[in-house]
């Protein structure tokens, strides 16, 4: 899943850039390491996928439609989710019903997440998208600011990426 998203960065900036600029080079200017400063704020999943070998299961909140994460400046995260679209007094009931966690983001940019009572730390490798990103795939561009969030399993595979958009009017 990483190499794939890889060659889709590579692929879109390759048909967007000027000539003259390494693959390399340009990959490296379309993404950058999350920092605590990026992730204040409420952020809404615009876009998410996983790894052919996870089994998708409706029911599970990991995979409703409609998901947001509010981070806040005390280290605290909730991530919300729902079947319908969240509307602003929905926001704020899931807030207020939705138990948080513990997050930090380490030197490399990767968010490491410690949900209550949970045995496991959660990973994901968190990146900010500094240039506009078009997926030919899908009608969702990803924008400069914009964060990608790249989950990983307990032997730490990928299994699942979300692409997050940050909501200016909610917060905490």
């Amino acid at each position: 899943m990483r190499r794939a998203f890889a060659v889709l960065v590579l692929l879109s900036m390759a048909l967007c850039a000027p000539a003259g600029r390494a693959p390399a080079e340009e990959r490296k200017d379309a993404l950058r390491p999350c920092t605590p400063a990026d992730l204040i704020g409420a952020w809404e999943v615009i876009r998410f996928g996983t790894a052919r070998a996870v089994a998708v299961d409706p029911s599970n909140p990991s995979f409703y439609p409609h998901q947001r994460y509010v981070f806040a400046a005390n280290a605290t995260v909730r991530h919300l989710t729902s079947r319908t679209k969240i509307t602003p007094a929905d926001h704020r009931a899931l807030l207020a019903a939705t138990a948080p966690a513990t997050w930090a983001v380490d030197g490399t940019g990767k968010l490491l997440v410690q949900q209550e009572g949970a045995t496991r730390l959660e990973t994901a490798a968190c990146a900010v998208l500094t240039t506009k990103v078009v997926d030919p795939r899908s009608r969702v561009p990803a924008m400069p600011g914009d964060l990608l969030l790249t989950h990983y399993d307990a032997v730490d595979r990928p299994v699942m990426r979300r692409q997050l958009r940050k909501l200016d009017r909610l917060a905490e």
